[in-house]
């Protein structure tokens, strides 16, 4: 599993090159126009159907002119990144939808994470904004998660969620890449990962002993310990696994 920083810069380099903005002249003509607040609701209405005609370029560009005139905008940023992801025709073959999708999620990943740069005190708004874009672009178009490396979507979000816990060990953080887990092992068991699955749900067994609700954490804990021992070779019922919609996302490989 790459972590968040490497993930972009790979992704970085093989999806995003082409997407260039244009001309010094053509960036300063366009941002005069847009800065006027009156006119933003356009810029964005030009940026949406940019997207819909399948335009790549011209929507980056459209995208990084209007940015720029707010770098710390953690929220555009973030609306940006999801509107140029999910604003596609989704007409033609599924696999060039699906290709097209791919590259547009690498860069607008590898666009967030430059604008942590310059996010300040927002800077974890903007992770957890990057951090969910992944699955709802694989829910959009059937076949991007079969593109993305192993692990998929939730690997993506869990470097999210693992950076933001870096840069903010709170309780409330932590604790949400923790349950998160489920999702994460279940996307490498379909990977053919079922070591990694095993030490990632061990792993969060263990962190559980730090939750604030420790009540709650005893009961997630001994679902997960049961789970750990099913994929080890003891196939024993796993009624209580399978009544727990948190762990819904493991429920196919449990059978």
């Amino acid at each position: 599993m790459l972590p968040l920083r490497a993930f972009l810069t790979v992704a970085l380099f093989g999806g995003a090159a082409a997407m260039l903005p244009p001309a010094d002249a053509r960036i300063a003509d366009f941002a005069s126009w847009v800065a006027r607040p009156a006119r933003l609701p356009f810029a964005w209405q030009a940026l949406a159907a940019a997207n819909r005609g399948g335009e790549g370029s011209e929507a980056f560009a459209r995208g990084q002119q209007i940015l720029a005139l707010a770098p710390s905008w953690t929220l555009g940023h973030a609306a940006f990144a999801y509107r140029y992801v999910l604003t596609q025709d989704t007409r033609g073959p599924a696999a060039a939808v699906a290709a097209q999708a791919e590259r547009r999620l690498i860069v607008a990943l590898t666009w967030m994470e430059r604008a942590r740069q310059q996010a300040g005190k927002r800077e974890l708004e903007l992770l957890h904004s990057a951090a969910f874009l992944a699955p709802i672009a694989c829910r959009a178009f059937p076949g991007l998660e079969d593109l993305l490396p192993p692990g998929g979507a939730a690997a993506i979000t869990d470097a999210c969620l693992q950076e933001a816990e870096r840069l903010s060990p709170t309780a409330a953080v932590q604790e949400q890449r923790l349950f998160h887990t489920p999702t994460l092992a279940a996307a490498l068991l379909d990977a053919g990962e079922r070591n990694a699955a095993t030490e990632l749900l061990r792993e969060a067994s263990a962190r559980s002993l730090q939750a604030r609700d420790q009540q709650l954490a005893r009961e997630w804990r001994a679902r997960v310990d049961e789970v750990v021992r099913w994929l080890q070779g003891d196939e024993q019922a796993l009624d209580a696994v399978a009544a727990d919609p948190r762990f819904e996302p493991l429920w196919p490989h449990l059978r």
